[in-house]
């Protein structure tokens, strides 16, 4: 059993990390080899749209036209049977990072040829061998929990991410911001200066990593099932409302 993070954050030494390398730690009590990449760290060209990913059919993982380090990461990805997407929240979304790390794999992963609600030519799995347990954590610097709904709007985006890897989305993680002192009103412009961890959160990441491992090791991830996008629940469900 394998789980691989692909940590999208810019700053290595940060809340982001801090709760994925929790959660992998969860994985690992219960069983599971982990790695974590760190994109900031991979040669990660833009997408130049030449189609190439599109227009093949046939393979497993299709071709591209640029010769970077997004290839060697699809290869930890076939090999994972969970994959948890983490980012820090900039400007209510997920780092543009993970945003061009997401618009490469889409087509190399995918084959225009799904069907859903009668319409034709949608991304289908490439990566049929086995499904893949999915999970999402996204850290807050400004925005508390109670304000989720407001600033959160990565979580739902990457929870759409599960057809690249044939999966099944188990849970996701909101680290809204928690500060070291009483903010004054002078102190809010400098807010993420002040942001923190809570151990409350880095047990919540400690137990997604946990129940990912249990899912994958008791066979419940069940292959990608575009219904389950639009309302229909997981088979694991642990994924808490926005």
């Amino acid at each position: 059993m394998k789980i691989l993070a692909l940590n999208a954050t810019y700053r290595p030494g940060k809340t982001t990390t801090h709760l994925t390398r929790k959660a992998l730690q969860g994985a690992v009590s219960v069983g599971a080899e982990t790695e974590m990449v760190m994109l900031r760290d991979k040669d990660i060209q833009f997408c130049t749209n030449c189609l190439t990913c599109y227009k093949d059919l046939e393979s497993e993982i299709a071709p591209c036209t640029i010769d970077d380090d997004v290839s060697g990461i699809l290869e930890k990805v076939k090999d994972a049977d969970g994959i948890i997407l983490s980012s820090p929240v900039h400007c209510g979304f997920v780092t543009g990072l993970m945003m061009a790390f997401i618009e490469r794999i889409t087509f190399r992963l995918c084959r225009p040829t799904g069907a859903y609600l009668g319409m034709k030519g949608c991304p289908e799995p490439r990566l049929t061998g086995k499904p893949r347990a999915v999970a999402s954590i996204v850290s807050a610097g400004g925005m508390p929990v109670e304000m989720r709904e407001y600033c959160d709007m990565g979580t739902p985006w990457l929870k759409e991410s599960t057809v690249f890897f044939n999966g099944d989305f188990v849970g996701d993680i909101y680290a809204g911001a928690v500060f070291n002192k009483t903010l004054e009103d002078e102190d809010w412009p400098r807010s993420f200066l002040f942001r923190e961890l809570t151990e409350d959160q880095l047990n919540e990441a400690f137990d997604l990593g946990v129940k990912m491992g249990e899912a994958i090791k008791n066979g419940k991830i069940r292959p990608f099932d575009p219904e389950a996008g639009l309302g229909v629940k997981s088979t694991v469900d642990c994924c808490p409302k926005l």
